[in-house]
């Protein structure tokens, strides 16, 4: 019966995500500014730092213009590499689940797994962190196993598909060095590789994208992802805030302390695997913590803040949430009562985004403006709101790059964008399209 219930979990999962690409979500803000980058680019205009301060590893965003390419632009196409990352992660959860994991808690971490919301968002947005998900398995996988050729390949995408794989390869290595003698020689040769074509990429790709986009850091979400070295003592609490938060988010959960039972229940599974004699598996799959830490320390990437930033750490959270859930819930009725309410969790995500297919209305009423907008071919000027004239418009956050991603691909042709004032309406006598900003609507004038 156990059994039966896990591998509908699996099925419903994989469902779910199915069911979210078909039903084609409106596209996300962080989406847009991505794919705004991909009308006019060339692939060498993509090593070039983005608009709006995207910064995605360069690999995936070749795949990405090609998909663009071979669409024409549609979102569908856009995401179908998450999603196929997304299903063969679940699919690799699963079988590494069953592999380091007495049978029995195995059961609770795939259900968790397969019932997280944001594992499985991710898996339908034009973003990296499917592929940020899908390494860390890629490594983890090859790293017990020891295979440390296939080990070597997936570290080396990972620099060009998954920015955060870096910090999984290191882990691992040190796991593998720590625990294989024969491979030390060739780890310490390979980790030296490793970290020089890294340093490489940063010089030549990543370093112009993070000055572009030095802006992010002053945002609150970054801010409060970065360790005060100076005020040292303040870290211990900073910590268990951050894992407590947006971090520890399976199968849900939120900021300011939201997901805190989940973190307790981490503990208490980190403890239960630490005693159950599969420390090496423990150590594995936790080892990118200390380079996550030292990234953030000097503010070269967050450790936390949302889920998305730090979703590689999902295989170690779920498998350490199913050890300490196998010891809450014992026995068949147990173990079969949780499952039932994750498979619910999973059937209610389902309907609802069946039911409301969008994340916000201001999504649906900009594609409903956008509608409008190409009901009048000859307006060649459309104003966004009223801002003041020195604000860089093209830059103006992520509603506005997802007004201009849908006006570019239903129109063929760049919107010639323009920021006024009251008197603005004095001198200006061409045809054009005020929009009043998400959700209130658009005025032909």
């Amino acid at each position: 019966m156990v059994k039966k219930l896990a591998y509908f979990c699996i099925a419903l999962s994989l469902l779910w995500r199915l069911v979210r690409f078909l039903v084609e979500f409106p596209v996300w803000g962080d989406e847009a500014m991505v794919a705004v980058n991909f009308f006019d680019s060339s692939w060498s205009s993509l090593i070039q730092p983005l608009e709006y301060g995207q910064i995605a590893p360069l690999g995936w965003l070749w795949l990405e213009r090609l998909m663009f390419y071979l669409g024409e632009g549609h979102m569908t196409f856009l995401r179908l590499p998450a999603l196929i990352a997304g299903c063969l992660s679940v699919i690799l959860f699963v079988r590494f689940a069953f592999r380091v994991m007495p049978l029995s808690a195995a059961y609770f971490a795939i259900a968790v797994f397969c019932a997280s919301y944001y594992p499985m968002r991710h898996s339908v947005e034009l973003k990296p962190y499917a592929f940020d998900l899908l390494f860390s398995l890629l490594l983890f996988i090859s790293s017990y196993q020891l295979q440390f050729y296939r080990f070597i390949a997936f570290s080396f995408l990972g620099l060009f598909f998954s920015l955060p794989s870096i910090f999984v390869s290191l882990g691992c290595i040190f796991y593998l060095f720590l625990n294989n003698r024969e491979l030390r020689k060739k780890l310490v040769l390979f980790g030296c590789a490793l970290c020089g074509c890294f340093l490489v990429m940063y010089i030549l790709f990543l370093s112009p994208h993070a000055a572009s986009a030095s802006w992010l850091k002053e945002m609150d979400m970054w801010k409060t992802s970065f360790p005060d070295l100076q005020n040292f003592w303040t870290i211990p609490l900073w910590l268990i805030e951050r894992h407590a938060g947006y971090m520890s988010a399976y199968p849900t959960g939120g900021r300011n302390f939201g997901s805190l039972i989940t973190f307790i229940l981490q503990l208490i599974g980190v403890l239960i695997w630490y005693r159950s004699g599969r420390r090496k598996h423990l150590f594995l799959l936790w080892s990118s913590l200390p380079f996550l830490f030292s990234a953030a320390a000097i503010q070269a990437y967050p450790y936390g803040g949302s889920v998305r930033v730090a979703i590689f750490l999902a295989p170690a959270i779920c498998i350490s949430l199913g050890f300490a859930l196998r010891f809450l819930f014992r026995g068949k009725l147990g173990e079969s009562s949780f499952l039932i309410s994750m498979i619910c969790f999973i059937i209610l995500g389902i309907f609802r985004d069946i039911k409301e297919p969008y994340k916000n209305l201001a999504d649906v009423r900009d594609v409903v403006f956008v509608e409008e907008v190409s009901a009048y071919p000859e307006t060649e000027r459309v104003v966004y709101g009223r801002l003041p004239g020195d604000i860089n418009i093209l830059n103006y956050g992520g509603s506005l790059a997802r007004l201009r991603y849908l006006l570019r691909l239903k129109l063929d042709r760049e919107i010639k964008w323009l920021a006024y004032d009251d008197a603005f309406f004095e001198d200006y006598s061409e045809p054009y399209i005020e929009y009043l900003g998400p959700g209130r609507g658009a005025l032909l004038r």
